[in-house]
């Protein structure tokens, strides 16, 4: 299938490539990409087998927008989930068969939900040692500054804002509206609910949940294993593991219930 690119010129000697209304990456001068996102033919031809590892509603969100992008052929679109493979749907399989070597050649999507955080981080580093494709997703709607570094199998909702020199874990997404501002480092297998704010140079750890409407303040660390519950003004530190709500934040006694 043949794809058309546009590019535009950024500030800092970059530029930046774009498939129309789809995913971006930045490109530096030495034509190395800030993160990988699809395989490219020399001649500019694209070739796509997708992978879908678990695939409820947020594997059927997902592909529907991949599918807005480039539209990739059902048989060339494989399903790693137990209630599909049970049900006998076509080209599903069990759930434990992602890592095997007839799919090597697919682009992986994990689509588990924020419950499932620390599954979704063994899976990105099963896939990473085995050397699989795990594309990062930025819509076409988000801005991004270009020294910004994705990291594989993170996706980005529409209408976010990511600025200078901030660090996007494995596999966290960050959903509709959010802003994270310069020099922020966020973990792997996080998950950012919709209207997020990090003013800069926020550190966020590993399998953190943070609710949608939170904000949190300038040089704040947030430690690995967190929950901060929904529209939670963060203005200090937060340990690994813990559990926070509320404007002025408190700390829970017990962690909140993803539901």
């Amino acid at each position: 299938m043949s794809v058309k690119t546009y590019v535009r010129r950024m500030p800092l000697s970059a530029e930046r490539v774009e498939l129309p209304n789809t995913l971006i990456c930045a490109r530096r001068n030495d034509d190395s990409y800030a993160g990988h996102s699809v395989a490219f033919e020399e001649r500019g031809e694209l070739r796509m087998k997708l992978a879908f590892i678990g695939f409820g509603e947020l594997g059927h969100y997902l592909c529907d927008t991949l599918q807005e992008i480039h539209h990739v052929d059902e048989e060339n679109r494989v399903y790693f989930d137990d209630n599909l493979h049970r049900d006998m749907a076509p080209r599903s399989f069990p759930f434990k068969e992602y890592a095997n070597d007839e799919f090597k050649h697919h682009q992986f999507y994990i689509c588990l939900g924020y419950r499932y955080l620390m599954i979704k981080q063994e899976i990105i580093t099963r896939l990473t040692e085995l050397g699989r494709s795990l594309p990062h997703f930025i819509h076409s709607s988000s801005y991004v500054h270009p020294t910004v570094k994705p990291g594989p199998a993170s996706f980005l909702y529409p209408g976010c804002s990511i600025d200078r020199n901030t660090v996007i874990g494995r596999g966290t997404w960050i959903a509709n509206g959010s802003v994270i501002a310069h020099d922020c480092t966020i973990g792997d297998a996080c998950w950012f609910g919709a209207s997020v704010t990090l003013s800069g140079k926020v550190t966020v750890g590993q399998n953190t949940f943070i609710g949608s409407g939170s904000t949190v303040s300038n040089s704040v660390r947030i430690g690995s294993g967190v929950i901060v519950g929904l529209a939670t003004a963060v203005t200090k530190d937060i340990a690994d593991g813990e559990s926070v709500i509320g404007n002025p934040m408190r700390t829970l006694d017990r962690a909140i219930e993803l539901i």
